[in-house]
């Protein structure tokens, strides 16, 4: 398959859409047939009204057996005796037929509960399930503040509304389906109590066609509408979107010595020559160089697996290994860009990292990732950063920005690999930065951006204030500073 069989996704982003669970109170009608020798005699007497001789002889009754079924349909106050001496239907009774001939159904009114889920921006169901989340690896979306502080009363509405697809999705009990017939109808709703508040993950890929155009993102199947949601996500992306950076990333690929990427921007730099970098693929999965270039984050799911290709066997290696390779670093440089790292894959990544490091007997390598700051004083920065990465802080740096100007992003396994992220920014042709990158095992190149790296990690911005801030969790804390 080619990259031009379909869009092909240059960002994934989590959006956290703000959502309440909610324990709701409700009465439902239901309908439910009525057992054989009572539905047949309501149908007869329905019919026309007759005797109880003409109700025996035509099921072949004994008169015994006639006069227990009448009575007992008195007694429930379905059946009644006319002046004239014939059985005839009471009001209630004629409740159960809507047309001559039919079979009468019996409306029960009953109560029952559920725990659900709803967002704040459509109030959409979003199940019984209760799901949990933090609000981090992802960008919030703002919503009205009055849906918050009427959420009750607007969930209300909405579960009546949308009482049928709740029913339907399988989000109520089963009760209210075990009786046979038509599925019941909401009475009327007697509370509802928040019980909760959560974040509902919403992950995003942003596409382009294959002529290197972005493309409409995809509506959320979770959403009853998407609109309102798309809009506020056009207005965060708006807010957080950085000026044209290509100059700077041109310049950052010749300090590196890259003479392959800059040509997947072409002449004028506008949007993506998708078929230079398919042709680019097609040349490297020839070559002998242990080169791949990429499109997207480094952390999505198809990109990992590359990593994986190098990194896998290493560790099988040095698993088997009886050498001392545990001091090799293993460093992880993020960028300066507001996207990047928007996306829990990106945790998940790192805690795989971590896990790896180590066996039962020793250490593989020393794992470390370094994250933007303005200086080791930048507490905020360390603060947030720091519940980022929770609970996988024990390897979090912080680092001054501008290493290649802020916009490259690096996974440097030392003598073994190297990744180099550009994440370029093109806001007339894109919403959202576009991470664009290449994989190298070739010596040199691993040779030469860690020393790039290394020269950063061990340099200053100024008198006393080393790049290498070091150990997030030790900012703000009196002595030397941990820096790996």
């Amino acid at each position: 398959m080619t990259i031009f069989d379909s869009n092909l996704a240059y960002q994934e982003i989590d959006f956290l859409l703000p959502a309440q669970r909610f324990n709701i109170n409700f009465s439902y009608i239901t309908q439910k047939g009525l057992p054989f020798v009572r539905e047949f005699v309501l149908r007869l007497v329905h019919l026309a009204p007759m005797s109880a001789s003409q109700v025996a002889t035509f099921f072949g009754f004994s008169r015994g057996e006639v006069r227990e079924a009448i009575e007992d349909l008195v007694d429930r106050g379905e059946l009644t005796l006319a002046p004239d001496g014939r059985l005839t239907l009471t009001e209630k009774a004629n409740g159960y037929f809507t047309e001559l001939g039919e079979v009468p159904r019996l409306s029960l009114l009953r109560d029952s509960t559920a725990c659900l889920s709803f967002d704040l921006a459509t109030f959409s169901c979003l199940g019984k399930d209760n799901f949990s989340g933090k609000w981090k690896a992802g960008l919030p979306i703002r919503v009205d503040d009055e849906n918050a502080s009427r959420s009750e009363a607007l969930v209300e509405k909405n579960f009546q509304r949308q009482f049928q697809q709740i029913l339907n999705d399988g989000f109520l009990s089963k009760s209210l389906l075990e009786d046979e017939g038509d599925p019941p109808n909401i009475y009327t709703v007697n509370s509802v109590s928040k019980i909760k508040q959560m974040p509902l993950r919403l992950p995003v890929q942003f596409k382009v066609a294959k002529d290197g155009t972005s493309v409409e993102r995809d509506d959320f199947e979770v959403l009853k509408s998407s609109d309102y949601v798309h809009e506020q996500i056009s207005l965060e992306v708006n807010r957080l979107t950085r000026p044209n950076n290509l100059d700077d990333i041109k310049r950052a690929m010749l300090e590196i010595g890259d003479g392959e990427t800059p040509e997947l921007f072409g002449l004028n730099g506008e949007c993506i020559n998708l078929q230079f970098l398919e042709d680019l693929g097609k040349l490297e999965s020839n070559s002998r160089k242990g080169r791949r270039t990429f499109l997207g984050p480094i952390y999505s799911s198809a990109n990992w697996e590359l990593v994986q290709t190098h990194l896998a066997p290493l560790i099988k290696a040095r698993r088997e290994s009886k050498a001392d390779v545990g001091q090799t670093p293993f460093r992880w440089v993020a960028p300066s860009d507001p996207f990047w790292g928007k996306s829990s894959n990106l945790q998940v990544r790192f805690a795989e990292i971590l896990d790896k490091a180590c066996t039962k007997d020793k250490r593989l390598y020393t794992p470390a990732i370094y994250l933007p700051v303005h200086g080791a004083e930048d507490l905020r920065s360390a603060r947030l950063w720091k519940r980022e990465f929770d609970p996988n802080t024990e390897a979090t740096y912080g680092l001054v920005e501008g290493f290649l100007g802020g916009n490259v992003e690096v996974l440097y396994f030392e003598g073994e690999f190297v990744v180099v992220v550009y994440h370029v920014s093109l806001p007339d042709a894109y919403p959202v930065s576009i991470p664009i990158g290449f994989l190298s095992a070739e010596k040199e190149v691993v040779k030469s951006v860690g020393g790039l790296l290394s020269k950063y990690l061990d340099g200053s911005s100024g008198f006393d204030r080393p790049n290498n801030c070091g150990l997030l969790t030790r900012f703000g804390q009196s002595g030397d500073q941990d820096r790996r």
